[in-house]
């Protein structure tokens, strides 16, 4: 793991060594100089990178036209784009995706445990490139398919991930590690 200095970020063809990027939470809001270099970073997936974006809300520089590789618009008010039962159950859209099973195959079991919530600023809408894998509702409320999205974009990878992972790591929860595992590993071209 290599933490991007602006350098890197700024630099024509550094990312070229990379075949994931991570861009964490809020981080288009507290990075300086990250949106103005998303349009490397979208060529770069363009040419084969893999880039998944963690959480962020609507006002932190997420523009859902220009941020992400396609169109994909974060839902506000966040009350009504979040899973806040951390039990809440899990269905998998597509069992066999990729990012489902290899190198872990993501299971019921991965999703035991978790706590506070599943996750917050859910995608409301999206391009049509985009492929939503998982279903989840809060007890009386419809099921949110925005809550983790991929698409093949050129010859790499957009995925956008909703749940709350980071807090799901801090308080060691097998099931977020391996889907982390999952999200970061290489495509197999």
């Amino acid at each position: 793991m290599t933490e991007l200095t602006d350098d890197q970020i700024n630099h024509e063809t550094a990312l070229a060594a990379f075949d994931t990027i991570v861009i964490g939470i809020f981080a288009l809001q507290f990075r300086d100089g990250l949106l103005d270099e998303m349009p490397r970073i979208r060529d770069w997936v363009e040419d084969g990178g893999t880039l998944l974006t963690l959480y962020h809300r609507p006002w932190d520089n997420w523009d859902p036209e220009t941020v992400p590789p396609r169109r994909l618009e974060i839902g506000q008010p966040s009350l009504r784009w979040r899973i806040t039962d951390a039990q809440a159950e899990v269905t998998h859209l597509e069992p066999d995706q990729p990012l489902l099973t290899t190198p872990n195959r993501i299971t019921a079991e991965d999703w035991d445990g978790w706590v506070k919530e599943r996750g917050l600023y859910f995608a409301k809408s999206w391009d049509a490139a985009y492929t939503p894998l998982l279903s989840m509702a809060d007890p009386g409320e419809d099921p949110l398919t925005g809550a983790l999205l991929t698409a093949e974009i050129g010859k790499g990878r957009h995925t956008h991930c909703s749940l709350v992972l980071h807090t799901q790591m801090a308080h060691l929860v097998p099931g977020a590690f391996r889907l982390m595992a999952n999200l970061i590993a290489p495509r197999s071209h």
